[in-house]
């Protein structure tokens, strides 16, 4: 095992000699986490409120009301005033309560609240925040209508007569129980986190695997270390464990870098999901998988060139078919159900049952089962075409 343990980590030191793959497999993946996070479905916010500034340009008792009942609301709430909103830049969403609103109201004429949303806003929290608002103002209607029955609209008790009713145990209440789990379409770092480091990996993997291993057959690297007073399973063992081990370490560090880039960006680190043994098993079943195509690239393959051309087609294509670019969800069922006869579906699958779905250990069973089966196949195949590429007996 020790000497294994040596050829692996030999194979990881040449790997590392390259300055080049310092910016493949670090910054460019990093750069695109960010950048795709924040461009994927409006920039998928893991905030746990929803931000919405208040501008009261009335200022009556209603008025008042209406925003005290909003407040109540689980929103992040900012009232500004009219004559000092704050720049463009730090607004997300607005709510415009007009002048003469509550003399408008009171009258029986209709008022108009307006939302301001910016173009760079989350949707679905623009969404949520409008049924915030919807909800606060029905309550406000069904007020007013018990206020009209008891003949207090326009009586200098309105406004105490209001409070009250809004004070008082609601006359219906609504208990709300699960029906199952939904799967919402994943969106912004959610997507685009799992889906970068899932193609970079690969990517990664293939490339330098392939390419490390055509250069020591064209070389005779391997033939001499054929030679050496190890058996030729060991040696073969040695170059997995050089592809596992960078695999693994560069799936670790694009990890730590989504949840610092989630954090400078939206001010709460990107979450895994609740399972690190999943999401564990999960990379390790994923990394043995991508270990096995490096092997059998690089065993097919005649020429350094020819692996780095390969398997920079074969990364970025099993990476768009696979979901790494776009959720599955939108694509048409038989596309989703091809796409599982690559490692990159199943890859996806597993990761968005962690992170965007919720789901535990048992969640990422098969897809890492279905992983480790592609990394024993390739990585039988890549052995056995490489007794022929004249590595030696």
């Amino acid at each position: 095992m020790r000497k294994i343990v040596q050829l692996g980590l030999n194979d990881l030191r040449l790997t590392l000699k390259d300055r080049q793959s310092f910016i493949w497999m670090l910054l460019l993946p990093i750069f695109l986490m960010w950048m795709f996070s924040h461009i994927h479905f409006g920039g998928g916010s893991s905030a746990s409120e929803i931000s919405l500034d208040l501008v009261d340009h009335d200022g009556g008792w209603l008025a008042r009301a209406l925003v005290a009942d909003l407040e109540s609301e689980k929103i992040a709430l900012r009232e500004v005033h009219p004559d000092s909103l704050p720049p463009e830049a730090e607004r997300v969403r607005t709510l415009v309560i007009p002048a003469g609103f509550t003399a408008g109201a009171l009258a029986g004429e209709q008022q108009t609240l307006t939302l301001e949303k910016e173009p760079g806003s989350n949707r679905d929290y623009s969404m949520a925040a409008e049924v915030h608002i919807i909800r606060t103002a029905m309550r406000a209607i069904g007020r007013m209508v018990e206020l009209n029955q008891a003949g207090l609209i326009g009586d200098p008790r309105a406004a105490s007569a209001y409070a009250s009713l809004g004070e008082r145990e609601a006359l219906v209440s609504l208990e709300v129980h699960s029906a199952g789990r939904g799967r919402p379409v994943p969106s912004g770092q959610a997507q685009s986190v799992p889906g970068i480091l899932v193609m970079t990996v690969l990517m990664m993997t293939v490339i330098y695997g392939g390419v490390f291993l055509t250069v020591e057959k064209q070389s005779g690297m391997l033939d001499r270390q054929m030679t050496l007073p190890v058996r030729r399973w060991q040696v073969i063992a040695g170059k997995l464990t050089g592809r596992m081990i960078l695999a693994l370490a560069q799936a670790a560090v694009l990890l730590t870098a989504g949840k610092i880039i989630t954090w400078l960006s939206f001010g709460v680190p990107m979450s895994y999901g609740d399972s690190p043994a999943g999401l564990i098993v999960l990379i390790t079943a994923y990394c043995i998988a991508c270990t096995g195509l490096a092997t059998l690239l690089g065993a097919v393959l005649r020429s350094p060139e020819q692996a780095s051309s390969v398997g920079w087609l074969m990364s970025m294509g099993l990476a768009a078919l696979g979901g790494c670019w776009w959720p599955a969800e939108i694509t048409p069922r038989w596309f989703q159900a091809a796409a599982h006869l690559l490692p990159t579906a199943w890859a996806m699958d597993g990761f968005h049952a962690l992170v965007s779905f919720g789901y535990g250990l048992e969640s990422v069973l098969l897809p890492s089962a279905a992983l480790l089966g592609f990394g024993v196949l390739f990585s039988i195949l890549g052995i056995r075409f490489l007794r022929t590429s004249g590595a030696g007996a």
